[in-house]
């Protein structure tokens, strides 16, 4: 019963790791993905 639960808390903190790996590289990605939008809507309103 204990050794089933300690298995779950470590998915558990698996799964959070993950979760906030993932969610950093998707931030990342669409920041990236802004500055590109805005760099490009600025130029073509400079002209």
């Amino acid at each position: 019963m204990y050794g089933n639960n300690n298995n779950l808390f470590g998915i558990g903190m698996i799964a959070m790791l993950l979760t906030s790996i993932y969610t950093a590289i998707l931030a990342s990605l669409l920041m990236k993905t802004k500055e590109r939008v805005d760099y490009i809507y600025h130029k073509e309103r400079s002209k």
